[in-house]
């Protein structure tokens, strides 16, 4: 099975949403949306100024149109006793995320959640 590595940092800690954009895109459309919205709002505490990032859709998008999060080959990193990455060119390769379409792939995301009815 090809190892796809989602790297947190600098990509998909990129794909983040807000409780307004929530609101706009999902309040009111079905029972699935508020769920969601008020799960969000709940899990933000009342903050006002704030966002989340949603790791895992990051990953259901790549399946869904790799273009949205482009990838380079690269070989396997090999983890060495320091607890640090070390590259051996003879190592077999592996995708690794390079930037993600956040437009693109919430247009999707908010599409298939609010056509539930």
């Amino acid at each position: 099975m090809p190892m796809v590595i989602m790297p947190c940092q600098p990509v998909v800690a990129h794909f983040h949403t807000t409780i307004p954009e929530m609101q706009h895109y999902l309040k009111g459309k079905n029972p699935l949306s508020d769920y969601l919205l008020n799960m969000t709002i709940e899990y933000s505490r009342g903050r006002d100024y704030w966002s989340k990032v949603i790791w895992d859709v990051t990953a259901v998008a790549w399946l869904v149109n790799p273009s949205w999060l482009p990838t380079n080959l690269v070989h396997s990193p090999v983890l060495t006793d320091q607890v640090t990455y070390s590259v051996d060119h003879s190592r077999h390769f592996i995708r690794i995320a390079t930037s993600l379409n956040s437009d693109a792939i919430f247009r999707d995301l908010f599409g298939k959640i609010t056509s539930f009815k």
